[in-house]
């Protein structure tokens, strides 16, 4: 009965969280799915950029669940709760994690141990963070069905300097997402001639 309450409120969260970051989702995907359509390229071009600019999971970022979690939280930060705005509902992070990247996460209660805790919800470590604006160069889909995607990346660090990038991701199709898609992986790219 728990788990069943669990999942029914699981969904409530990801609908709620959805619908509050809809409106920002959806002019993004109107705008790029009229430009692909124009450009006649590939439709999922809109979903993978929206993707992307909500992305702050990096290169080995991806190889630790608490990162993945405590970077995910920066693209929810206006979801932080109006009471005690140091933290953010464990329902949005859970929902835009397993949306996002794929990853179903079971129990938050070790995450920021060392930091101020309160039940049910994830401790927003306070720091400076980059933010990140993609221009979708090329998208090639493999043979296995993934999707590799190359795009110009401008990395504004939290001190004021932005660079111009490129960044190499991989999107794999997933129907159960709100995306419609999983992010594998997202690499920025030191060096062009790697790509």
């Amino acid at each position: 009965m728990k788990k069943v309450f669990s999942l029914i409120l699981c969904v409530v969260a990801i609908i709620a969280c959805l619908s509050l970051i809809a409106p920002e989702i959806s002019d993004t995907a109107k705008v790029s799915a009229a430009t692909a359509q124009e450009a006649g390229t590939n439709p999922a071009e809109a979903r993978f950029l929206n993707m992307l600019n909500h992305n702050f999971v990096y290169n080995a970022d991806f190889d630790n669940a608490d990162t993945i979690i405590n970077n995910a939280s920066l693209a929810l930060l206006d979801l932080r709760d109006s009471a005690n705005e140091d933290f953010i509902a464990n329902t949005y992070v859970k929902g835009f994690v397993k949306d996002m990247y794929g990853i179903e996460i079971e129990d938050m209660s070790g995450i920021n141990a060392d930091y101020p805790q309160l039940d049910g919800y994830l401790y927003v470590i306070p720091r400076g963070f980059t933010s990140y604006n993609h221009t979708i160069v090329s998208i090639k889909e493999n043979e296995d069905g993934s999707y590799t995607v190359v795009s110009d990346v401008i990395v504004d660090n939290h001190d004021g300097f932005a660079k111009s990038e490129k960044a190499v991701s991989l999107f794999v199709k997933n129907d159960s997402s709100a995306f419609g898609y999983n992010m594998i992986y997202c690499n920025i790219i030191e060096n062009s001639t790697d790509i």
